[in-house]
């Protein structure tokens, strides 16, 4: 499908056979809904709401866990260069999905970028997908934090419930992850104001929290400590593991988008372009803070010790003084983190779910926009109940389907930049923001994004020693459970836009 897209962009003479067969016959743009323009959802998301929606859904509580991972590949110096260099290229694609929000300033991020120059069965695809992405992260902040509650306090694990895999599911970890389920839902049902505000104060308590780690770490430890700067597992070249680094970044430097999917919900008087600074300070930001705790817990102990520690930020930090009470604050400042990042997610995967569901993709009862609060209160109950399945699974499934996610926006990623050179080409718009740089900064993001993509697609394969991924699995099954919903609801919705086509010519 998406092989078909990038024909339609780089070709479009041949692909206009192709649109005949499989995309609405004329603009996209006039695809509307049987009852005419949709409700938009309330506003009232100020410049900083933008900065913490993105800050917020970029930096997790993975760092405290994979810590060990990075360093074992590329060194302390080799981690941070890639996640500067990550966090420059994750700039620019967000400079370019920028231009696209200026020009298509409503919910709905990708999908309705890619459903205005390709048509519905493309858009449809990767609305699919980037909601089973942002559902997938909200399953995971689950499974994190009821496993950071139980390292915190032990007593809270319970009784072993059941298996999945190797993994166990335990009644206490159960409880917590559902309880975190319907509160997260909680805030979102009771409207906008409430979720902004929840995203404001934890983004910004974690910041705080976090800077006066790293600078701690930093002024306790020692530069000896980051010896060797740059490492190289097997005998490898360093830069390989550079690059390793530096691809993963399409994992840890995302979820940034979050804010474009919030666009519609600005507040009175705040322009796109405002909120698309916004929303670009808060990568910069992010990528400072991976770079920061790295060479803080880097410069802590020796960094080879903490290795093999199933927390290394936690065993690095809690190795100064005093009494190693920094380790616990780390602990605490992953479990805010989680908090922030699922709340963001939430969002993202509700408003994508709304988007779809208002070009007739999902049933239109999830469109409805509450009189009161101004959610759109069937779409949270939706994502809420997805959610759950996250802490039913526990940790066995949990990563497969994230590393799942990270592919699949991965893929829009380079199918959204190819889309912003298409509508350039047609030079339809003037929109109130454009990509510093032009097409060559455009180029640019997309040659990082296509490089990020292939390790994304490679990796599982690796890892898995030639069998088939569990990621590839489970794609196939969404994929095909799509299909059915596209068979079943997005074929009527396709036809009542041909039917509006032939009404208009």
């Amino acid at each position: 499908m998406y092989c078909r897209s990038v024909i339609h962009l780089c070709m479009p003479g041949i692909s206009d056979r192709i649109q005949r067969c499989w995309l609405v016959p004329v603009a996209i743009d006039s695809i509307a809904s049987e009852s005419g323009a949709p409700e938009r959802l309330r506003g009232g998301i100020g410049a900083l709401g933008y900065f913490t929606l993105s800050v917020g859904a970029t930096v997790g509580s993975g760092w405290v866990i994979v810590l060990g991972e990075w360093l074992g590949t590329a060194g302390p110096g080799g981690t941070a260069l890639g996640f500067f260099l990550g966090g420059a290229a994750m700039v620019l694609i967000g400079l370019c999905y920028g231009e696209l929000a200026a020009r298509s300033p409503t919910l709905g991020g990708e999908f309705v970028y890619v459903l205005r120059s390709l048509g519905p069965l493309p858009a449809f695809l990767v609305g699919w997908f980037l909601i089973l992405y942002a559902v997938s992260i909200c399953a995971f902040e689950a499974v994190a934090i009821a496993s950071l509650l139980v390292i915190l306090i032990p007593a809270t694990s319970g009784p072993v419930l059941y298996n999945v895999g190797t993994s166990s599911v335990h009644a206490g970890a159960l409880a917590i992850g559902v309880s975190g389920v319907v509160s997260i839902g909680a805030l979102h049902f009771a409207g906008v104001l409430s979720a902004i505000r929840f995203q404001n104060l934890a983004t910004l308590a974690f910041l705080l929290v976090l800077a006066v780690l790293i600078a701690t770490g930093l002024a306790l430890g020692s530069t000896d400590n980051w010896r060797p700067l740059l490492y190289a597992a097997d005998n490898r070249s360093p830069w390989l593991g550079v690059l390793w680094i530096f691809s993963t970044c399409a994992l840890f430097l995302t979820g940034w988008q979050t804010s474009l999917h919030a666009i519609e919900e600005r507040r009175a008087g705040l322009s796109v372009r405002a909120a698309i600074f916004s929303m670009v300070c808060g990568i910069l930001v992010g990528a400072l803070a991976y770079i920061g705790a790295v060479l803080a817990a880097s410069a802590a102990v020796p960094w080879k010790s903490v290795l093999t520690k199933d927390l290394p930020a936690v065993a690095a930090f809690s190795a100064l003084r005093p009494g190693g009470i920094l380790g616990t604050v780390v602990l605490v400042v992953a479990l805010v983190s989680a908090l922030k990042t699922w709340n963001a997610l939430a969002w993202w995967a509700t408003r994508s779910v709304v988007a779809l569901a208002r070009e007739g993709f999902l049933p239109k009862a999830l469109t409805r926009v509450h009189s009161t609060s101004g959610a759109p209160r069937v779409a949270v109950v939706f994502v809420t109940l997805l959610s759950v399945v996250g802490p039913l699974l526990g940790r066995a499934a949990i990563l497969p389907i994230v590393n799942m996610g990270s592919i699949c926006l991965a893929l829009s990623m380079v199918l959204c930049l190819l889309v912003l050179l298409h509508r350039r080409r047609l030079n339809l718009e003037s929109p109130s923001f454009t990509v510093p740089g032009g097409t060559a900064t455009i180029v640019v993001a997309l040659l990082a994004s296509c490089l990020m993509i292939g390790v994304a697609i490679i990796e599982p394969l690796l890892r898995s020693h030639t069998e088939i991924p569990l990621e590839w699995k489970l794609i196939g099954l969404w994929a095909s459970l799509g299909m059915i919903v596209w068979m079943t609801i997005g074929r009527r919705s396709l036809a009542r836009s041909r039917m509006g086509a032939a009404d208009m010519s």
